[in-house]
């Protein structure tokens, strides 16, 4: 016999409150790694782009006329840089562009480059 003016919760009501927590709380676990995960790939990237960087200015006035320098860098990365003429009509003013290409392979086989044009002073004879 059920009492009158008894309150509480039947065991179907507090079982769907229950799904329904948990349900919450795997999507923000879901949330939470989702963005772990973007921020160490973003790491990754800005540890990749300082490396770039840094072998830019090491080898910005070296002349290695096209051929290639290789390197291995922290965390299995491997870069080259190739310093190669230009294949157009020299500029004028002693100054002559070469083409600067960085390449960089991670260690689980991703790659990227970065091409950029540098102006060498040449002498006027």
């Amino acid at each position: 016999m059920a009492r009158r003016g008894v309150r509480g919760f039947t065991v179907v009501e507090v079982l769907v409150a229950l799904a329904a927590a948990a349900m919450t709380l795997a999507a923000i676990a879901n949330l939470a790694h989702g963005a772990a995960l973007s921020g160490a790939r973003t790491a990754k990237r800005l540890g990749e782009i300082a490396l770039a960087q840094s072998l830019f200015w090491q080898f910005a006035d070296r002349d290695l006329n096209g051929e290639p320098l290789v390197g291995e860098a922290a965390g299995g990365l491997r870069w080259g840089v190739r310093i190669a003429p230009w294949s157009g009509d020299p500029a004028a003013g002693g100054w002559t562009p070469a083409i600067v290409r960085f390449d960089v392979r991670e260690g689980d086989g991703a790659e990227w480059s970065v091409e950029v044009v540098r102006l060498v002073k040449t002498d006027k004879k």
